[in-house]
């Protein structure tokens, strides 16, 4: 699968971000033509899987299009995230074939979750959204 970073803004702060995402970042200098371009690119060379991260890609002004556009290329995408940040129009892109959501979540225990992510309060915004629809949900855990 090709990882593709399309931000380094993130509402959370977590300490282990490998990214150096925050919510002092960025969405980069690409525009959305040139990622575009890339995608095909990456569909001229036989690439089938693409995951969609930051930061956190769904506060990225163009994700939902970069995800369309490599749906159209035939191109199978995960968009990692972290789950307190989601909008209908993403829930409906995210449920479209060949489209498929990984996510963080640290901990049941709210204090232990928003230590982990430096935002007090980020717990309750990432458990809501995952009940809020009907949903075919396959969870895949790995122990560290």
């Amino acid at each position: 699968m090709q990882p593709g970073g399309v931000t380094g803004f993130c509402n959370l702060a977590c300490r282990h971000c490998y990214a150096g995402s925050s919510p002092q970042g960025d969405h980069g200098s690409m525009a959305a033509a040139v990622w575009q371009r890339v995608i095909d690119e990456l569909a001229a060379l036989g690439v089938r899987d693409v995951q969609f991260i930051g930061g956190e890609p769904t506060l990225h002004p163009d994700l939902l299009r970069l995800i369309r556009h490599a749906r159209d290329r035939r191109i199978r995408i995960e968009v990692f995230r972290n789950l307190t940040h989601i909008s209908d129009a993403v829930w409906d892109v995210l449920r479209l074939p060949d489209v498929r959501l990984a996510f963080s979540y640290y901990s049941d225990d709210p204090d232990d979750h928003d230590d982990v992510t430096e935002i007090r309060g980020s717990h309750t915004p990432a458990r809501a959204p995952t009940w809020r629809r009907p949903w075919p949900w396959v969870f895949r855990c790995a122990a560290a």
